[in-house]
């Protein structure tokens, strides 16, 4: 009996190792380490995500006022003399700045100016008279038509004449004043009537005797 026990246990032990190299794991197994120079490089990259950098750009407001024009016109004050009575007066007159001698005497021509100012004078210069003004190393030269000569009297030459010469002469850089008359020497009268030579200068002084008392040259 004891026989037949060991032969079957025997028997059961061989199947279990026969089973157990059968189930075995394999003396070679086909799973190898990764070779990471083999793997191909879009795998292996690495991939880094950055987010965009958000930067600030405000956008630069001019708050400067645009220039200012100035609508202001530059204006000069004048002294030009007018008649009143038997003598030449001085009123004030604003003319556009600087005055040049021709606008000074184009205004004195033009006459007297609208407004309380011009009460009780007069101009014994011809309205719209046709002269011109040179000036020349502190001289002034004054050229007037045939008709200045011709078509005044005497007395009203005077006190003409005596405007001009008063007015021009308190101009900066004017002390003298000569006349022609179609670029002719011209002899004019002076403030106490007598005449000049034909070309001779004048100057203030000259007509003194006609200017108002306290009213000097």
């Amino acid at each position: 009996m004891r026989s037949v026990k060991t032969a079957a246990f025997a028997l059961l032990i061989a199947s279990i190792a026969t089973s157990a190299i059968a189930c075995g794991v394999p003396e070679s197994s086909s799973n190898r380490p990764l070779d990471l120079d083999a793997v191909p490089e879009v795998f292996s990259a690495t991939t880094t995500t950055t987010p965009p950098t958000t930067t600030s750009s405000p956008v630069a407001t001019s708050t400067t006022p645009p220039e200012s024009t100035s609508s202001t016109v530059p204006v000069e004050e004048v002294t030009m003399f007018f008649v009143a009575g038997s003598q030449v007066v001085p009123i004030s007159r604003l003319l556009l700045g600087p005055a040049a001698p021709p606008q000074v005497l184009a205004a004195l021509v033009e006459g007297l100016p609208e407004g309380d100012l011009s009460a009780g004078l007069r101009s014994a210069i011809p309205v719209g008279l046709a002269s011109t003004v040179t000036v020349e190393r502190g001289s002034a030269t004054v050229d007037l038509p045939d008709a200045f000569v011709s078509g005044l009297p005497g007395a009203e030459q005077r006190l003409a004449v005596a405007q001009i010469v008063l007015t021009l002469t308190r101009r900066a850089g004017i002390g003298q004043v000569v006349f022609t008359s179609g670029d002719r020497p011209l002899a004019v009268p002076r403030g106490r009537g007598d005449l000049t030579r034909p070309g001779e200068l004048v100057a203030c002084d000259d007509y003194s005797n006609l200017l108002p008392t306290g009213f000097s040259c």
